[in-house]
């Protein structure tokens, strides 16, 4: 592993205060066999958790008492795997995180069993893995499912569900200090101003391909009885305009002068007055899709 990745895993031991696992594992195993947990407390900061260990033990979160102090300890190997999937520097832990965001969202974590202190170290971590994913997007062309704007999409979207700070991301993603940034912006617009099937950016769906113009309101795991926190819905309903969305195109098409992207960036921008029906429309109606609670995303859909 290069000693970055391994220099940053034990960072986040060090800044939860969480560098040695606690003497004594109280923590029930659902199934009944520890086998599990006594691995993952001999693992030590910088090393990274076999998957299906990790597995298991959200399956002990979902479903048992959560025993503090083992939690802590074991949260930022947890929070490896979702950074290691979201920027697809290995595979294998694509099964774990789906199981990792309910916990997260359901259990009280941030509430019973983490302090403010390390709930702003989790909150900063989750926010610069996502930055550092929209800094690395590339391309205003995509065809067909698991392209990269769909992984950068569904986890800013997603942790909204679960911290309620999404402003932070939001603005310093629409700072568009980096390429990576102007082009996630033209990305995520073009989905507001666009019928599905004329999207420039995302090719429409086809049944054998998948694709499509990314779900603005998908979340990402298994969160079915969910929605966007408060603080985020209120937040997006004041930055969400015509006028604002307009602005932070121009600003993104003139940061991308002299890269590759900037035709077709410019060509949206040229759109932009043909769509101001669709994108006023959308601009209202996404935090009310984002405030529903999301039994089946299937079933949500713009109305225009």
């Amino acid at each position: 592993m290069p000693t970055d990745q391994v220099n940053q895993r034990i960072k986040l031991h060090h800044a939860l205060g969480a560098t040695r696992p606690p003497e004594k594992i109280t923590q029930e195993a659902f199934e009944g066999n520890d086998r599990h947990l006594r691995r993952l407390v001999r693992l030590r900061p910088g090393e990274r958790a076999d998957a299906s260990d990790l597995w298991e033990y959200l399956h002990d979160l979902r479903n048992t008492d959560i025993q503090g102090p083992l939690l802590v300890y074991l949260l930022p190997f947890c929070l490896q795997a979702w950074r290691e999937d979201l920027r697809s520097i290995q595979d294998g832990y694509g099964g774990v995180i789906e199981y990792f965001y309910p916990v997260l969202a359901d259990r009280h974590i941030f509430d019973l069993h983490l302090t403010p202190k390390q709930t702003a170290v989790v909150s900063e971590f989750m926010q610069q893995t996502i930055l550092e994913e929209i800094d690395d997007q590339r391309g205003l062309a995509f065809q067909g499912s698991g392209t990269r704007p769909y992984r950068w999409v569904g986890a800013l979207t997603t942790y909204g569900v679960i911290l309620p700070d999404v402003e932070r991301l939001w603005t310093a993603w629409w700072s568009l200090g980096t390429v990576g940034r102007a082009i996630a912006a033209v990305q995520y617009i073009s989905c507001l101003m666009y019928p599905e099937n004329e999207n420039p950016v995302f090719v429409p769906w086809t049944p054998d391909r998948g694709g499509g113009p990314a779900c603005l309101w998908d979340f990402e795991g298994h969160l079915y009885s969910h929605r966007w926190l408060e603080p985020n819905v209120n937040f997006l309903k004041g930055i969400l305009t015509v006028q604002r969305v307009g602005e932070v195109l121009v600003q993104a098409v003139e940061h991308l002068v002299g890269q590759s992207e900037y035709e077709a960036a410019a060509a949206v921008r040229s759109d932009f007055p043909l769509c101001t029906g669709t994108l006023e429309a959308r601009c209202a109606e996404l935090p009310r899709l984002l405030e529903t609670i999301q039994e089946s995303s299937a079933l949500l859909s713009w109305s225009k």
